[in-house]
């Protein structure tokens, strides 16, 4: 009886801990991730120069004819 409680103690605790260690493998690859698209971003940014619109700058001065 001694035995098949210890299995049992020691199956739940294994459970647990897979459990706990899947959350952090996948909490751990999202954080890379968003770090990683983030800095993506940054670089498009910094990169690529910022398109006006004429249309709309003329439409927010008023009209200048």
């Amino acid at each position: 009886m001694k035995k098949v409680l210890h299995s049992m103690l020691l199956l739940f605790i294994v459970f647990n801990l897979s459990g706990c260690i899947a959350v952090a493998v996948v909490s751990t690859a999202v954080s890379a991730t968003t770090t990683v698209v983030g800095g993506a971003i940054d670089v498009v940014d910094a990169v690529t120069p910022d398109i006006i619109d004429d249309e709309d700058e003329d439409d927010e001065g008023g009209d200048k004819e």
